[in-house]
């Protein structure tokens, strides 16, 4: 991957694309909104779908009130496409939800701290250390690397943002760095340094992005560094359904061996 520098300032101008109540697509990935009526939402996911199939679903779970919603909409996704889901969790979620996000379906869960900057955090309402800790119970949850945490680019000091994706991989937290509109106030030159240190904190610690690679092309200026030829790209299609199917597979398994323990302690 090479960074685009136009793709930089195009970015700080760009909403977020997450919310529990709307969906939408963009490229090969859809956002859909924990929120959204069930029926509804699946029909207008399977028409776009199969015109042109998408590579990545992005659930935003809303309020921890209505995790149930999401929840369900998760195994509808799950049943109906053959695609990585990602759930986006911006609470500090209980082991429990952890483990019902598991089990319906999400492959790789977001938790984003928004900020490293303890204080920044604390003003915000972030509640950093809860969400460590909620980041934590994913980690014991879902395979290496498909936890992730987004954080905020222009929120804090850039240092606190690199220190920040640190962190989060010496966890084996996957960091996805986000341009937010305050980073407008940021010269193009540091924000360049944030995502060189991003990528290449990946690429030491090896973590697995490649089923996050629709998502980061979308959301930062990282763009593939050569088009794919058609052969790179059959491939690259062979070896996604290998991990998804690996992943769906362990998924089976962890649900079976919770169920069992359950039903052998008489709960």
């Amino acid at each position: 991957m090479k960074i685009d520098q136009g793709k930089i300032r195009e970015l700080v101008g760009r909403p977020a694309p997450y919310s529990p109540d709307q969906l939408r697509r963009e490229a090969n990935v859809f956002y859909v909104g924990g929120d959204l009526p069930e029926r509804q939402t699946i029909e207008t996911l399977y028409d776009s779908h199969y015109q042109s199939n998408a590579a990545l679903f992005h659930l935003t779970f809303g309020d921890e009130e209505r995790f149930a919603q999401a929840e369900n909409l998760a195994r509808l996704i799950k049943k109906n496409f053959n695609a990585y889901l990602v759930g986006r969790v911006d609470f500090c979620a209980s082991q429990k939800a952890v483990e019902r996000a598991y089990a319906a379906g999400v492959d790789i869960l977001d938790i984003p701290l928004h900020a490293y900057d303890h204080a920044r955090s604390r003003e915000s309402g972030w509640h950093f250390e809860e969400r460590l800790h909620s980041l934590d119970y994913a980690r014991a949850v879902f395979p290496r690397w498909s936890v992730v945490s987004s954080l905020d680019a222009g929120c804090e000091p850039p240092g606190a943002t690199v220190a920040g994706i640190d962190a989060l991989l010496e966890r084996d937290i996957v960091p996805l760095v986000q341009v937010t509109s305050a980073a407008a106030a940021l010269p193009t030159e540091q924000l360049t340094r944030v995502f060189q240190h991003l990528q290449r904190g990946w690429q030491q610690k090896r973590a697995l992005i490649k089923p996050l690679l629709p998502l980061i092309f979308l959301l930062t200026p990282l763009v593939p560094a050569a088009p794919k030829g058609i052969l790179r790209g059959f491939i690259d299609s062979i070896e996604d359904r290998r991990l998804l199917a690996g992943s769906d597979l362990r998924r089976l398994l962890r649900v079976k061996e919770v169920a069992e323990s359950y039903e052998s302690s008489g709960l």
